[in-house]
């Protein structure tokens, strides 16, 4: 029922999805308005996140239509919105919601490498908002390595292709050393570069997070023990996308392992490149039976973490 439902791209099935997503928000407000005490304060937080979450789909939809990184249907947005259902911290907290955005920003225009069209303009605008979440994260730095594995494998390298994406993060960090030293607070920028990972990852073995955490594991793996020898045997666009985007998650994943603090949100960082590699791994898939059983093993397990007290 499931599979069939969602295995097409229509405008009803990106409905129920966002309706699931409501679903899981207002779980977890209710849950933490229990708690709180400024109520406006409160009401406020969540909306603002309700609107970066809105904003969020919108580039994630965008770049899978446009880069046809699966088939035509809604697993990977699917997946995506049931990832935050398992991790509802990611609702909890902005400061990983802009993150994001800011790295999908840049990773829209890493994709569309592809095509040389004003490829120019894409790799300073890469490079451009990877220097912009830098200044949020400064470890965010590692996501440059994604960009310069997609030049080579897209592009020709050429001189003016390594330095533009260079010069396009220099300006927002050039930027805010200006500030940073016309009104006398250059210890903020100089932060920047104090870089100390954590490596407390006493969250990650909590119970409401190991057993996510590893169900996501085992099923990336196999999606991509099973997709990986069927991308690389074509020589198409695909094949470079699939490297790229294999790429991108091991990054990701090094991007949250040094990350200095952690809440739970973080794991945001890992949702897209993740529910990309499970929609490809769950649509070719031969046996239905199969299929419909890891989706709804994924409904359970989501509803299941969103109502839990954390």
């Amino acid at each position: 029922m499931l599979t069939n439902f969602f295995s097409k791209s229509k405008p009803i099935n990106y409905i129920l999805i966002l309706g699931l997503f409501v679903s899981y928000f207002l779980i977890e407000a209710i849950q933490q308005f229990s708690s709180t005490e400024n109520y406006v304060d409160f009401f406020l937080q969540y909306v603002k996140i309700l609107g970066l979450f809105l904003f969020l789909f919108f580039f994630v939809n965008f770049i899978i239509s446009k880069n046809n990184v699966t088939f035509d249907n809604s697993y990977a947005f699917l997946f995506f919105v049931l990832l935050i259902g398992l991790f509802p911290a990611t609702i909890r907290h902005s400061k990983e919601m802009y993150v994001t955005i800011l790295l999908l920003l840049a990773i829209r225009k890493v994709y569309s490498f592809q095509n040389t069209k004003a490829l120019f303009q894409k790799l300073f605008d890469a490079g451009f908002w990877f220097g912009i979440a830098f200044l949020l994260a400064p470890f965010s730095v590692v996501y440059l390595l994604v960009l310069y594995v997609a030049v080579y494998i897209y592009q020709k390298i050429t001189i003016q292709i390594l330095l533009i994406p260079l010069i396009g993060f220099l300006v927002p960090v050039f930027l805010c050393f200006t500030y940073c030293f016309w009104y006398d607070k250059m210890t903020v920028f100089e932060e920047l570069f104090v870089w100390k990972p954590s490596c407390d990852f006493e969250i990650y073995v909590t119970e409401s997070y190991f057993y996510p955490l590893l169900f996501i594991g085992v099923g990336v793996l196999i999606s991509l023990l099973i997709k990986t020898p069927l991308a690389f045997s074509i020589s198409n666009t695909f094949k470079k996308t699939w490297a790229v985007l294999i790429m991108h998650f091991l990054v990701s994943v090094v991007f949250v392992l040094l990350l200095s603090e952690r809440n739970g949100a973080e794991i945001l960082f890992l949702f897209f490149p993740v529910a990309i590699i499970l929609a490809n791994g769950l649509e070719i898939l031969k046996k239905r039976w199969l299929q419909e059983f890891i989706l709804w093993l994924f409904f359970i397990g989501s509803f299941i973490n969103v109502f839990a007290i954390n």
